[in-house]
Order: structure tokens, then sequence, then C-alpha cells
């Protein structure tokens, strides 16, 4: 009957250091994972911080106003101006491309 009481008690024992070493484990866990979460939470916050100033940072008129004054850009007269469209680039493609295609033939 004694040597029952001893493996019982010595299970029970070992049971109870388990359960508490479990229970230290996920409490540090825990405060591990509520530190990320923060952490998360201020990188999010730092995140939408620089989008703001990078969306600042692009407006067309501080670009605009850069350009005129550090780079001394001017914008050009409406006659200079010329618009290239990818249809008109294509077209200018399609004889190269056929002269080439005839001469690998």
């Amino acid at each position: 009957m004694t040597r029952l009481n001893f493996i019982l008690f010595f299970a029970l024992m070992f049971s109870a250091l388990g359960l508490v070493n479990a229970q230290h484990k996920a409490r540090k866990l825990y405060i591990e994972l509520e530190q990320l979460n923060q952490a998360a939470q201020q990188y999010g916050q730092e995140y939408g911080q620089l989008q703001i100033e990078q969306s600042t940072l692009a407006m067309h008129s501080r670009i605009e106003q850069i350009a005129a004054q550090q780079l001394q850009m001017q914008v050009p007269d409406a006659k200079r101006i010329q618009v290239v469209t990818i249809a008109a680039v294509l077209q200018q493609l399609e004889p190269q491309s056929k002269v080439k295609s005839g001469a690998t033939e």
C-alpha cells in the first residue's frame, strides 16, 4: 500500500509541476503576443503617417514649384508639346517588325 502511495504521490507532484510550467509558458506567450500586437498597431499608425507624408510630398503643385525654383524648369509652349500615344508608337514599330520577320524567314 505504501508503495502505491509513493507512486501516486510522485505522479501527483510531477503533474503539479507540469501544470505550473505550462501555465508559466502560457503567460509568457500571452505577454509576448500582447507586445507584438502593440508593435503591429504602432507600425500601422506609422505606415499611415508615411502614406500621408508621401502623398503631400508627391503633390503636383509641390513638384511643379520645386522644378521651377530649384531646377529653373519652365513649362514649354503649347506649340512645342507633342503628345505620344500608344497607337502611334505601334504603327511606327509595325514596319520595322515586318522587315525583321521577313529577313529571318
